[in-house]
C-alpha cells in the first residue's frame, strides 16, 4: 500500500473465514478515513474514470467531493492489489440499481464500500454476494418516527423495549442496508418487510424477499472506534445485467 495512502487500514477481525449457509466465505475489510491532505484526491485522481471524475463535478461541497474522490481512490487501490492491476485499469460496472461490480466479474470476486461523514469502509469477498454498511455514533431524535418508515412491527416492539433506542436503531438500519446492499436492491428494497435483530448478536429473521432464505445469508457487525459496521454475506449474485454508470448514493433515513 503507496505510503500516501495510509488513511486505509485493515481492523482485527476474531476471523476472516465466515460460515454462509453450508459453505465459507472469505472476508477482507478495510476502514478507510477520508479526511486525508488536499493534496491527496489531486495527486491520485487520475485513477478514476471519466465516470467517477464527472460524478465528483456534480458535489455542490468542496467536503462532499474531495472525500468522494478519496473514497474511490481507496476502493481502486483496494480492488487493484487484489487483482494484481493498476488501479487506473480496475474496470467498474453498475447493475440496474446502481450496485458497483467488477466489469465481467473477474474472478468471482464481490465488493461493496460505503461512507458516512469522514470515514469509509471497503468490504471483499469471493464467490458470495457482500453488502457493507456504515453509521456513525451519534444521537439520533425521534428514533421512533424513523423507525415507522423503514422497520418491521416486530423490529419496532424489539426497539420499546431496548435498553439504548439509539444503539438498537442504528444496529438495526446497518444490517438493513448491508442486506439490501447485497442483493443490489437500492430504492426497491421492501424494508419493513426484511427483520433483522436489533441487539449486539446480528441476525437476518427475514428476509422479505421470495426465492431468499434466511438461513442462507450471515449478518456480522465489526467493531470501529466511532461508528456502527454491518457486513452481509449470502449466495452468489446471479448476472444482474450490470451496465456502465455512476451508482447512486447510499439511502439513509431523513435526519
Amino acid at each position: 500500500m503507496s505510503a500516501a495512502l495510509r488513511n486505509i487500514r485493515r481492523p482485527n477481525l476474531p476471523t476472516t473465514s465466515i460460515r454462509v449457509g453450508t459453505s465459507y466465505a472469505s472476508l477482507d475489510l478495510w476502514y478507510v478515513d477520508l479526511d486525508v491532505s488536499a493534496e491527496t484526491p489531486g495527486c491520485f485522481s487520475h485513477w478514476l474514470s471519466d465516470d467517477e471524475l464527472d460524478r465528483a463535478e456534480r458535489f455542490h461541497s468542496d467536503l462532499d467531493r474531495a472525500r468522494y474522490v478519496v473514497g474511490r481512490i481507496a476502493l481502486r487501490r483496494v480492488l487493484a492489489d487484489r487483482l494484481g492491476c493498476p488501479p487506473a485499469a480496475v474496470r467498474l460496472a453498475y447493475g440496474r440499481n446502481g450496485k458497483p461490480m467488477l466489469a465481467g466479474g473477474r474472478g468471482h470476486l464481490e465488493f461493496s464500500l460505503a461512507h458516512c461523514g469522514g470515514d469509509a469502509v471497503i468490504a471483499l469477498t469471493e464467490c458470495a454476494a457482500i453488502g457493507v454498511d456504515i453509521e456513525l455514533l451519534r444521537p439520533v431524535p425521534d428514533v421512533e418516527s424513523l423507525a415507522r418508515l423503514v422497520f418491521s412491527e416486530v423490529e419496532r416492539r424489539e426497539l420499546e423495549l431496548a435498553p439504548d433506542p439509539v444503539s438498537a436503531f442504528l444496529n438495526g438500519w446497518t444490517r438493513k442496508e448491508a442486506y439490501v446492499k447485497a442483493l443490489g436492491l437500492g430504492l426497491t428494497a421492501p424494508l419493513t418487510e426484511i427483520i433483522v435483530s436489533l441487539s449486539g448478536t446480528a441476525a437476518l429473521l427475514s428476509t422479505g424477499l421470495r426465492g431468499q432464505s434466511a438461513s442462507d445469508w450471515r449478518l456480522l457487525n465489526v467493531p470501529h472506534p466511532r461508528a456502527v459496521v454491518a457486513v452481509a454475506l449470502g449466495p452468489h449474485p446471479e448476472s444482474t445485467g450490470a451496465t456502465s454508470g455512476e451508482s447512486g448514493e447510499p439511502r439513509r433515513p431523513s435526519r
